[in-house]
C-alpha cells in the first residue's frame, strides 16, 4: 500500500461487521447498563470516600452515604460481571 491509497475498509471484508467507533456492536441496550455500571461505581466510591473522611475529621457519618455505598457499589459489580460474561460469549461465538 503506497501513501496515495486509501486504506482497506475492514466492513467490506466481512459484509456482517461494521466497523469504527459507534458501529452497533455494542447495542444500546448493553452502552445503557454499562453507563449504570459506571454511574453506581462512581456514587459509591464517593460516598465510601465520604465515609472515609468523615471518619477521619471524626464526626458523625451521614447513614446516606452507608447505604450508597452498601447499595451502589455491589450494584455495579454485578453490572460489570455481566457485560463480562456477555463478551466472553460473544467473542467464543466469533
Amino acid at each position: 500500500m503506497t501513501p496515495d491509497e486509501p486504506a482497506p475498509n475492514p466492513a467490506s471484508d466481512h459484509p456482517g461487521v461494521a466497523a469504527g467507533p459507534g458501529d452497533g456492536r455494542l447495542p444500546g441496550g448493553w452502552l445503557l447498563i454499562m453507563v449504570l455500571a459506571v454511574v453506581f461505581a462512581g456514587i459509591g466510591l464517593v460516598s465510601l470516600a465520604a465515609i472515609l473522611a468523615t471518619a477521619f475529621l471524626q464526626g458523625t457519618v451521614w447513614p446516606g452515604f452507608v447505604l450508597a455505598s452498601y447499595f451502589c457499589l455491589p450494584i455495579a459489580f454485578l453490572l460489570m460481571v455481566s457485560l463480562l460474561i456477555r463478551s466472553a460469549a460473544s467473542r467464543r461465538k466469533s
